[in-house]
């Protein structure tokens, strides 16, 4: 296990595009840290540059108490599971998992042929392999499967074949390359409570790209959210989704995403460039700025006038999608009876958890932190 380090860490391709611009980023010894943003983010290639698969253009990468950039990938102590599970189509399962670690054999075979210490060195080998691959196959659950070829397999099952293959190598530092994304969506839930439960037996740092914040969320205990190279926010899923630190955050992290809301302060008001007007985030100082309400915030039944425009019902849930004074909202509630398209209603909005953002185009977060109201704070 390992802490994982980069300080001022950049990547520039040729043709001039930047997809990392100076990284700093500090992930502590056993955590399962989750880099997270758009395609195109940079979170790829910020993996790749730990595992040694990308040349930083400058900055350091840190993997324990040495720096690593000039640091073979090999020879770096992490394994990396890709997106497409990377097993070699014509081994089993069980030489899948051993080849990692018949690669890195201290003792060569021809010379156990005649030598009885090299034959009893490699034995000795034999018996580690042996152990690592049949704990690496009981903890996966995979062990029923180990003279299969990876086409014999499910989905499920090859990624587990490729966490297995990483898993024997016991790395200081474990690469998760979008690993969940060729899966159908019952089995994506299903394998992110797996990683969780593997991560917490094993208590080894974890390192997991993903374009899904709903995995983000469910995965990781920190959260890294990226954009176009640069990182956003760093913080606890709690932390990124009740205060997020900028508009791209708030309207990336959550399903569906928050309403944004161009307008000013007046007051205790939110004026939106529509004429409509809303309540405003305790403390909020007037001036142009950009409202935020999460659709949970928002409940059929209050003060505010709306018109019902459209309606999407999710089982015990609906997203209503509303016009208040010309502008579009989404709200999450209950599943109602009643709830029609084109219906007049009323809305009431929780005003203890509305955000209030910079109009400016970073649009940082100004005032209206829920937790911190929550906590009497």
């Amino acid at each position: 296990m390992a802490e994982v380090r980069l300080k001022g860490v950049t990547k520039i391709f040729h043709g001039g595009v930047t997809a990392v611009a100076s990284c700093d980023l500090s992930i502590p010894d056993g955590q399962f840290t989750v880099l997270v943003g758009p395609s195109g983010c940079g979170k790829s290639t910020t993996l790749r540059m730990i595992a040694g698969l990308e040349t930083a253009t400058s900055g350091s990468i840190r993997i324990g108490d040495r720096v690593v950039n000039d640091v073979a990938p090999r020879d770096r102590d992490v394994a990396m599971v890709f997106q497409n599970y990377a097993l070699y189509p014509h081994m089993n399962v069980e030489k899948n998992l051993r080849f990692p670690l018949e690669r890195r054999r201290q003792t060569s075979f021809w010379r156990s042929l005649l030598s009885s210490t090299e034959r009893a060195r490699r034995r000795a080998e034999t018996i580690v392999i042996d152990d690592r691959v049949l704990n690496a196959a009981k903890q996966l659950e995979i062990g029923e499967y180990m003279h299969r070829l990876p086409r014999e397999l499910s989905g499920g099952q090859r990624q587990r074949v490729a966490l297995g293959r990483a898993l024997v190598r016991d790395p200081k530092v474990f690469l998760l390359d979008e690993p969940l994304s060729n899966l159908d969506a019952r089995l994506r839930i299903a394998m992110r409570s797996e990683l969780r439960q593997l991560h917490r037996r094993l208590g080894v740092t974890m390192i997991h790209v993903t374009h899904d914040q709903e995995e983000a969320m469910s995965l990781g205990d920190v959260l890294v959210v990226m954009k176009d190279g640069v990182i956003h926010q760093v913080g606890p899923p709690a932390e990124i989704y009740d205060a997020p630190a900028d508009r791209f955050v708030a309207s990336f992290v959550g399903t569906p995403p928050m309403n944004l809301i161009e307008g000013h302060v007046r007051g205790t008001e939110f004026v939106a460039d529509s004429g409509a007007v809303l309540p405003a985030p305790i403390g909020a100082v007037e001036g142009p700025a950009v409202l935020g309400i999460r659709p949970e915030s928002m409940m059929i039944g209050g003060t505010i006038d709306a018109t019902i425009q459209s309606v999407e019902r999710l089982g015990d849930r609906i997203d209503v999608v509303l016009d208040i004074g010309g502008v579009e909202l989404t709200a999450r509630c209950e599943s109602k009876d009643g709830i029609t398209e084109g219906q007049s209603c009323s809305v009431a909005i929780d005003t203890t958890r509305l955000h209030l953002f910079e109009a400016a185009a970073e649009g940082k977060r100004l005032c209206g932190d829920p937790v911190a109201t929550m906590r009497g704070g």
